[in-house]
C-alpha cells in the first residue's frame, strides 16, 4: 500500500473517484503518477538496492522529505538524480582504485583476468559501503 500520496488529486473516470496525482510505495520502490490530461496511470520502479535503502531510511528517519517531494511531484527527479549520483560516486571510486592498487596493476601486467575481476568486485563492494554511509542513509 502506498503510505505517501500528494495532496493534489483529479477525477479518474475509469476508477469513477479521485486519486492522488502521486504516489510512492516504499515497499515495491514504486512511483505511480496519474496523469490528469491523459487519465492514465504511469508507474516507475526502481530496481537498485540503494534506492531501496534510501527509501526505507527516509521513511523511517526523515518521512516529511518524502511526503513534500511526493506532493511537489518531485520525487521521481529526486529518486533518478540519487540513482544516478550514488552510480556515478562509486564508479569513479573503483575505477581510482583500479588506477592506484598495486595488487590490480600486477594483474592487469600479467593479463591475469581472474584476479582483475575478483580486485574489481572487492573495488565496488568497499566502494559502495563508503558511499552508502554518505550518500544513501541521509
Amino acid at each position: 500500500m502506498s503510505r505517501y500520496k500528494s495532496e493534489q488529486t483529479a477525477y479518474s473516470p475509469l476508477k469513477k473517484k479521485y486519486v492522488p496525482l502521486w504516489r510512492l510505495d516504499t515497499n515495491t520502490v514504486t512511483v505511480t503518477h496519474f496523469n490528469a490530461d491523459t487519465q492514465s496511470e504511469e508507474s516507475k520502479t526502481y530496481n537498485t538496492d540503494f534506492i531501496r535503502y534510501h527509501l526505507h531510511f527516509s521513511d523511517s528517519h526523515c518521512p516529511n522529505r518524502l511526503r513534500r517531494f511526493v506532493n511537489e511531484g518531485r520525487i521521481v527527479q529526486y529518486l533518478d538524480d540519487m540513482e544516478r549520483k550514488v552510480s556515478d560516486a562509486i564508479s569513479r571510486q573503483v575505477e581510482l582504485w583500479k588506477q592506484t592498487d598495486s595488487c590490480y596493476q600486477k594483474a592487469v601486467l600479467s593479463g591475469d583476468a581472474e584476479k582483475m575481476l575478483g580486485l574489481e568486485n572487492c573495488f565496488v563492494y568497499m566502494a559502495r559501503e563508503a558511499v552508502f554511509e554518505c550518500m544513501v542513509y541521509i
